[in-house]
């Protein structure tokens, strides 16, 4: 293989990891970077056509109209901090999942103390037709139960 040629596999490689990458730890990141800023139609922006939220507690929320209403709900009683910590995000397909650990830290609106919450993530990614990686289903753990 000549030198050129390696160079141009090396770059096509690279080329379609890309991809890969900015579905996974990336997009999750800008989600906690806008949730943390409370720009709710900044994160809506982040989900698929018909996504799924999996709160730790309660039914799952399914599609948009449904996570923007429970979102609206919680941001405009508190105010929230949230550290993603990546663990593995991977791809096949059209499919990409990002996992980790959370720090989160959530302040009443109307004074209060802050509660501090800790726990896993999971986002999985599904690339759409103009190419663009969206959220499709999220869920949340929590290593001890959190009173809001």
């Amino acid at each position: 293989m000549t030198s050129f040629s390696l160079a141009a596999a090396v770059l096509l490689a690279s080329l379609s990891a890309s991809p890969s990458a900015q579905a996974g730890g990336s997009l999750s990141r800008e989600w906690a970077a806008d949730w943390s800023a409370k720009r709710l139609d900044e994160v809506m922006r982040l989900y698929a056509p018909a996504p799924v939220f999996l709160p730790t507690v309660g039914p799952r929320w399914e599609g948009a109209t449904a996570i923007r209403k429970h979102f609206a709900g919680l941001l405009a009683k508190f105010n929230p901090r949230i550290v993603l910590h990546s663990m593995r995000s991977e791809t096949s397909g059209n499919l990409s999942y990002d996992s980790g650990t959370y720090e989160e830290t959530i302040t009443p609106v109307n004074a209060g103390k802050p509660i501090a919450a800790q726990g896993s993530y999971l986002f999985i990614f599904q690339r759409q037709q103009n190419g663009e990686w969206k959220i499709l289903e999220q869920t949340w753990t929590s290593l001890e139960p959190v009173k809001l």
